[in-house]
């Protein structure tokens, strides 16, 4: 009897497992969330091309739902719907997991920018603070004057000489190799950043649908946007604009009790 419970008991422990594991699979499997895109009705008249620019085309504007610019972000024109193009959304990597090993000063810094390696330009004008309140920066800078002998050279190349490869550059290089994957899947055309106006222009395109997607979230488990969007028959003498408000999910209220 005392036998049979315990293989019982085991069999439930085991389902219990099995159950959280597929749970688990489940959600590491999921693709991020869908954002919602708010066109105006019909693309309208813009300002005339420029001469010898590329005959027609279409000027995109994006906000956010406060209707502010989305200044200096990176998006992609595709040719299909970015989830129905069977993307891995489960390999996409995260920030996270590549700052194994980074001291909590090091994982403040790096939340208080928004790059995705140590390469960045605008990074240099903070090196010489950095180097003073984070050790693995302290680190390399140590590194760096023993090799040159010189406080300039040692705080140029702190990025080379910095202790922790993974937080270096490997995060950037993998998004990299991912986003040429999913984009490929989704068939993409171009890939663009927009201005400080938040606006982009495609030139040169045949008139039919295409997908307005950035891929990748902008902040970690943020969303994905998925908007379509028309260009028209080339016109020598115009170009065409569409605005977009994309707007993330609404958040889901727990019911009451």
């Amino acid at each position: 009897m005392r036998t049979g419970r315990r293989t019982h008991l085991l069999w439930a422990a085991l389902f219990s497992g099995l159950c959280l594991i597929t749970a688990a699979a489940a959600r590491a499997q999921s693709p991020p969330p869908a954002a919602s895109c708010q066109p105006t009705p019909t693309p309208i008249a813009a300002k005339p091309a420029e001469p010898d620019a590329d005959a027609g085309g279409i000027r995109v504007f994006l906000y956010d739902a406060d209707k502010k610019p989305l200044a200096r972000k990176r998006f992609y024109l595709l040719r299909r719907s970015a989830f129905s193009a069977g993307i891995d959304w489960a390999s996409m990597p995260r920030r996270a997991d590549f700052l194994q090993g980074a001291s909590p000063q090091l994982r403040e810094w790096l939340a208080r920018h928004d790059c995705d390696s140590l390469y960045c330009p605008e990074f240099e004008a903070e090196f010489p603070e950095a180097v003073k309140t984070v050790p693995e920066f302290k680190r390399a800078y140590d590194d760096g004057l023993r090799k040159y002998r010189n406080e300039k050279l040692a705080l140029k190349w702190l990025a080379v000489n910095f202790p922790l490869r993974n937080v270096r550059s490997e995060y950037f290089q993998r998004k990299r190799a991912w986003l040429e994957r999913a984009g490929q899947q989704a068939g993409k055309v171009v890939s663009f950043m927009t201005d400080e106006k938040g606006r982009a222009i495609f030139t040169g395109f045949k008139a039919g649908d295409y997908y307005l997607s950035n891929l990748f979230p902008f902040g970690e488990g943020g969303p994905v946007w998925d908007c379509k969007v028309t260009t028209l028959p080339p016109n020598p003498r115009q170009m065409w604009a569409v605005t977009y408000l994309l707007s993330p999910p609404a958040k889901q209220t727990a019911p009451s009790p």
